[in-house]
């Protein structure tokens, strides 16, 4: 979708954005980090339906398993699907060693249902320094 128009100058983006889960990597390892503190007013975010706790842990694990040992997952984002059961998640990769910041590269990851024991990776797109990325509706 689209964001919604700003009332007011002083009104920050952050705050017009849906909350989002945020997680770290460490030598293999996943671990989602607390929400952020609500705006006020704001209802806490619902786990998606359907969503078992721990599934977003296991599903970063196993995306992870895709990976080689010296890539690095530095943003995962859940994506709606058009097929109804499907899981799909957009990666940015890199490689951890110094001076691979141009080596880096979107992943695309399928798993045909929420509590698939494996992945497949559906689009790889290595990002060079003048490529432009738009994500737009379903992404």
């Amino acid at each position: 979708g689209t964001l919604p128009a700003r009332s007011g100058p002083h009104i920050p983006l952050r705050a017009l954005l849906p909350p989002r889960q945020s997680f770290v990597m460490v030598k293999g390892a996943a671990l989602l980090l607390p929400a952020e503190e609500p705006l006020a007013a704001e209802p806490p975010p619902a786990a998606p339906p359907g969503q078992a706790p721990g599934r977003q842990e296991q599903h970063l694990q196993l995306m992870m398993q895709l990976l080689r040992p010296q890539d690095a997952i530095r943003l995962a984002v859940r994506l709606e699907s058009a097929r109804p059961r499907r899981v799909r998640y957009l990666l940015v990769v890199r490689p951890e060693e110094a001076g691979a910041e141009g080596q880096t590269a979107l992943l695309g990851v399928d798993f045909a249902h929420e509590g698939a024991a494996r992945c497949t990776l559906g689009m790889v797109l290595p990002l060079w320094s003048d490529t432009q990325v738009f994500l737009d509706g379903d992404g």
